[in-house]
């Protein structure tokens, strides 16, 4: 006799598990809309693989991937199962819940549970390397401090490497550069041609030194599942299902990849959200995702949205393609706040300011959300791109001054996530190791430096933070006392410091505005902030045609419109908007007629 479970969300902890608000999960709205979506994540968690599942945002996709994971695959010869994700702290979500739920078993071999680029770095890639050829994964070339250099000097990791998949060949994204290394190769008297092939050769060079990148990793991978048999058998006999979240956010090697583990018969799950596509940087298209989508056969659509109210769900839908209506919002009925709209203006380098007041746009925000009962700390502040946001620790472009002396201010704020203080770290370590053994190779990784060097590289690394926490506020003198601190720095073992090798020069750099440093709000660029959700969101539009490109522009074609898509999603209450005042009458008609409730503010 089969036992069926009560159906889990009767309570606020199973609610908050598939994907409702904490502070809500005490309520239960028995709604169509809530019963819908109940029914829909039962389904995706349920159907048998192939499968797409198309999922709005706030769909409780990790509480339906994981859920679907704890069932156990059907097929008892393959035990395994990988979840996939593209970030590291997806997958660490995904292993908490799994230890949550008493499943420690389901984390462990022959499980799989990590990145995209680890899972084929770790399954695809390494098991096949030739014993005689050691590869180091690294996350970008930077790590290695790869330079493409002629008549200019270019970071190789301001060129993006793509794969044709008709042809197999590689190229590089000419668009895609930064607008400062444009700038660079227009002035330089080589021309582009020379310059692609001068960084496909400073590629093969660090190759040949053993270090690749995920975008190379990715082409051995096709390589060897090309071999046939020998590399896709142990796939199919430890892997009954391969589970990928957020596969709008692949690429279309990414894609690839996934259709040839497809068609050697190991049953895929491709979760995505196409409306969120917004890394055409990484080379991500929506014409190949749909192909692989309706080769799957099967799609489960996920329009329950269990994050946002139902004036964010509409908003959403005024800026997603296929005049789809908008999202079911599953929070129970409400008083909530309007979407508000903010005439500002966007001066170049300055504060974007709130036309009425006269007062910093990021202030009027946080006043409206403040009386909608939403404090400062639960706000996000968001843009296409970081100009008009405050500066909130970024890593500054530069020379060595300015780049050491942000470092310090990372080191020294208290508020810098781990990845910004490890970044810190290494940059003072690099201008160590230089300063201190000025005779070992100034290339490679710090790790590859130390080795050379013949010290450990925690202990570099540490001297590094010692190092940084120890320097001065900026002044007009800063570089003769970072020197001077250089010089008096406690040496290494084996240091034989030369003059002016490693040491500083040039004017010391000017003070950096800190007032976003303390900011208790979230600001970030939209890619950034992609996987958040906050009460409140404002988001930034500075752009002239913000207006027509809303009301009549194809999200299709139009990353914009996809990203501004994506800060709208992050809002759970209140979504404001800051545009050029110009651009607020016609946007404020064409929400009101799809039954946005608007507010002028």
């Amino acid at each position: 006799m089969r036992v069926r479970r009560a159906r889990q969300p009767c309570g606020r902890y199973s609610l908050h598990r598939r994907g409702f608000p904490s502070d809500l999960a005490n309520e239960r709205p028995m709604t169509t809309a809530f019963e819908q979506a109940v029914a829909a994540q039962d389904q995706a968690i349920t159907a048998k693989a192939p499968l797409f599942v198309r999922a709005c945002p706030g769909a409780g996709k990790t509480y339906v991937i994981v859920s679907r994971h704890l069932r156990g695959p059907a097929v008892t010869l393959r035990r395994g199962r990988a979840l996939l994700s593209f970030t590291r702290a997806a997958a660490t979500q995904m292993r908490r819940r799994c230890h949550r739920d008493g499943r420690p078993d389901a984390t462990a071999f022959p499980h799989y549970i990590g990145t995209l680029d680890a899972f084929i770095w770790d399954a695809l890639v390494t098991p096949n390397l030739p014993s005689n050829q050691p590869l180091q994964l690294i996350d970008s070339w930077d790590r290695v401090q790869a330079e493409v250099k002629l008549d200019r000097q270019i970071p190789l990791n301001g060129f993006t490497f793509v794969r044709d998949p008709r042809t197999g060949q590689e190229s590089i994204r000419q668009d895609l550069l930064a607008q400062e290394h444009t700038l660079l190769i227009n002035g330089s008297n080589y021309g582009w041609d020379r310059w692609a092939q001068e960084a496909f050769t400073v590629r093969n060079a660090h190759y040949q030194d053993g270090y690749i990148t995920g975008h190379e990793s990715r082409l051995l991978a096709l390589k060897y599942l090309a071999d046939g048999e020998s590399v896709t058998g142990p796939l199919r006999s430890r892997f009954a299902e391969i589970v990928v979240d957020e596969a709008q956010d692949c690429s279309v090697t990414d894609l690839e990849i996934m259709t040839a583990l497809h068609r050697v018969g190991i049953p895929l799950v491709i979760v995505a959200d196409p409306d969120q596509m917004i890394y055409n940087w990484r080379n991500a298209e929506l014409g190949v995702l749909r192909p692989l989508a309706a080769e799957l056969g099967q799609t489960v659509e996920l329009a329950g949205n269990w994050r946002s109210s139902r004036t964010v769900c509409q908003a959403a839908a005024t800026l997603r393609s296929g005049a789809r209506p908008p999202d079911s919002a599953v929070r129970p009925p409400q008083l909530e706040p309007p979407l508000i709209l903010l005439p500002t203006r966007f001066p170049r380098g300055g504060t974007a300011k709130h036309v009425q007041s006269g007062r910093p746009v990021i202030d009027v925000f946080l006043d409206h959300a403040q009386a909608n009962g939403i404090e400062a700390a639960d706000c996000l502040i968001t843009a296409h791109s970081r100009t008009y946001l405050p500066t909130k620790n970024r890593r500054p472009s530069g020379n060595k001054a300015t780049m050491l002396a942000h470092a310090r201010h990372v080191v020294r704020s208290g508020t810098a996530d781990e990845a910004l203080v490890d970044d810190a770290c290494r940059l003072a370590a690099r201008m160590l190791l230089r300063y201190w053994y000025p005779d070992t190779p100034a290339r490679g990784s710090v790790e590859a430096r130390c080795t050379a060097a013949g010290v450990e590289f925690t202990g570099i690394i540490r001297r590094a933070y010692r190092f940084l926490y120890g320097l001065p506020e900026l002044h007009a003198g800063w570089i003769a006392d970072v020197n001077a601190e250089l010089k008096n720095a406690p040496q290494p073992p084996g240091a034989r410091p030369s003059r002016g090798t490693g040491r500083l020069s040039g004017k010391s750099p000017t003070p950096r505005a800190a007032d976003a440093a303390t900011a208790s709000f979230r600001c970030d660029n939209i890619h950034q902030v992609k996987g958040d959700e906050h009460p409140a969101v404002m988001l930034l539009i500075p752009d002239n045609d913000a207006s027509s490109r809303w009301i009549n522009g194809d999200p299709d074609t139009d990353e914009s419109l996809r990203g501004w898509y994506v800060a709208v999603t992050r809002a759970q209450r209140l979504i404001t908007i800051a545009v050029q005042p110009e651009q607020i009458e016609a946007l404020t008609e064409f929400l009101t007629a799809r039954r946005v409730a608007t507010l002028i503010g």
